[in-house]
């Protein structure tokens, strides 16, 4: 062979030529290849408007790797909350830019009654769609009485904890990618949002559906609230709250794009996943009145021997924290100190002031911070 370096040459040249057209996003064929940053549209990130108090919060944890919609900010998001809560009445956050990057602190979410929060098709396992950060400051928000809407279709694939998703969204049990590689599926809401249907089609640079069947924990009131209807299993789940917070996860997204024929039917789903956490009306709140509310969370609660009561302080002031009995005598004070903005926790064992165990029966814990008080029910039990 005459040439024998420029054939090498050549040949080196044609396989570095294949590679540079392979996909490296398609999850079946490159479960641990590292995805490539991919630029979304030529359009500034992350995109960050001003957060404001109150109502919702939108998370995009979109993290820029061809896992989600190609425009920034998601404009099917975008326009459904415009359109219920009016332009400027919910806040935004990211997109994030890197699988290890943290969505909000935990400060910002507690400036907001609900997150919505959407992880897309983030299946990438080196990090899970929620980092161990958000998932501690997620935790820490719900256990103050905060809500959270999760929305990740392959969260669960991620890495996202089982323990962590059964104990604060109620989730039992999930059979994952039921439906792998679909193009549509068509949705029927039920219970809260019952009576409205879409057909989904998903808007993602690489993969389509990789949808999961998931199982809720009926025993706490957790239940189906969306279900794929060509096989009648369950992709969203809800849990209504009972004592605690309110969560819900779905395992698909909408995706209905305002020039669709289903846009008014996804509007009014969210608008009822909305209602159900009951945070619509913000948009007739005056900006001035959307302050942080008072938080106080009980858990266990009816409790034996120890229960936490979880609060968060909105200003910095002096705060105080009391037991009374049903009767309104005063049992014991917790916490009776200056406190700065945060979350905090306190162990309550049953003993009164003089430190004997209280008798079995209903109690009030009151929290004042300043001028404003809010007060929860306790069940002490044998």
């Amino acid at each position: 062979m005459k040439h024998p370096l420029k054939i090498c040459v050549i040949f080196l040249c044609l396989v570095l030529f294949s590679m540079a057209f392979a996909n490296p996003y398609t999850r079946g064929d490159n479960d641990d290849s590292r995805p490539v940053t991919k630029i979304i549209n030529d359009q500034p990130t992350p995109y960050r408007p001003a957060l404001r108090q109150g109502g919702v919060l939108f998370v995009e944890d979109l993290n820029d790797l061809g896992f989600g919609p190609g425009v920034v900010p998601d404009p099917v998001w975008d326009s459904v909350l415009t359109e219920i809560l009016g332009t400027g009445n919910y806040g935004w956050y990211g997109p994030t830019q890197t699988p290890g990057e943290d969505g909000p602190p935990l400060d910002t979410m507690l400036q907001y009654e609900l997150l919505i929060w959407n992880t897309y098709d983030y299946w990438w396992q080196d990090t899970a769609a929620l980092t161990e950060n958000d998932q501690t400051n997620v935790a820490d928000y719900l256990t103050t009485g905060g809500m959270v809407w999760l929305i990740g279709q392959d969260a669960l694939w991620s890495g996202l904890p089982m323990w962590w998703m059964d104990t604060y969204f109620h989730l039992s049990d999930a059979n994952q990618d039921y439906n792998a590689y679909d193009s549509i599926i068509n949705l029927d809401g039920l219970a809260e949002i019952s009576g409205w249907s879409i057909t989904a089609i998903p808007d993602y640079q690489e993969n389509d559906w990789f949808t999961d069947e998931l199982i809720p924990d009926t025993t706490v009131t957790c239940h189906a609230v969306l279900e794929d209807v060509d096989s009648l299993r369950t992709v969203g789940i809800f849990y209504p709250g009972w004592g605690e917070w309110k969560s819900a996860f779905w395992a698909i997204d909408g995706r209905v794009h305002p020039d669709s024929s289903d846009w008014s039917e996804w509007v009014a789903m969210v608008t009822g996943m909305l209602d159900a956490f009951g945070v619509l009306g913000v948009s007739e709140i005056p900006p001035q009145d959307l302050a942080p509310k008072l938080q106080l969370n009980i858990t266990p609660d009816p409790f034996v021997n120890t229960t936490t009561i979880s609060y968060h302080v909105p200003t910095a002031t002096d705060v105080k924290l009391q037991i009374f009995n049903k009767a309104g005598q005063h049992v014991i004070t917790l916490i009776n100190e200056y406190k700065e903005i945060g979350l905090y926790k306190v162990t309550w064992n049953r003993e009164d002031a003089r430190d004997v165990n209280v008798p079995s029966g209903l109690y009030f814990v009151r929290l004042i911070c300043g001028e404003s008080t809010v007060t929860e029910n306790l069940v002490v039990i044998e």
